[in-house]
């Protein structure tokens, strides 16, 4: 895998990662307050779930919140590699 690939996949996964902190703040924002018994919830087009019940909501926002940590990190592990890559051939 040459560098400008592993620069690409780095900036893909540090994107990916921002999406998905934006979604849990999205649904912790909207708490409980909801119309009708829950929502649809939606991930870059994609239907996780047609119908997340209110008391649901907040465990769904955690669960963006735990991927998008895991996501950052493992870019963040991509980025220091690199740059460890990019100082050794110097």
């Amino acid at each position: 895998m040459n560098n400008i690939s592993r620069w690409l996949i780095a900036g893909v996964l540090i994107l990916f990662g921002f999406l998905l902190l934006n979604k849990g703040l999205d649904l912790w924002s909207i708490g409980s307050d909801v119309d009708g018994e829950g929502i649809g919830l939606y991930f870059l087009g994609i239907e996780i779930n047609d119908r997340v019940p209110e008391e649901s909501i907040p465990s769904y926002a955690v669960g963006f919140f735990i991927s998008s940590l895991v996501v950052l990190i493992l870019s963040a592990t991509i980025v220091r590699t690199n740059l460890k890559l990019r100082n050794k051939a110097s």
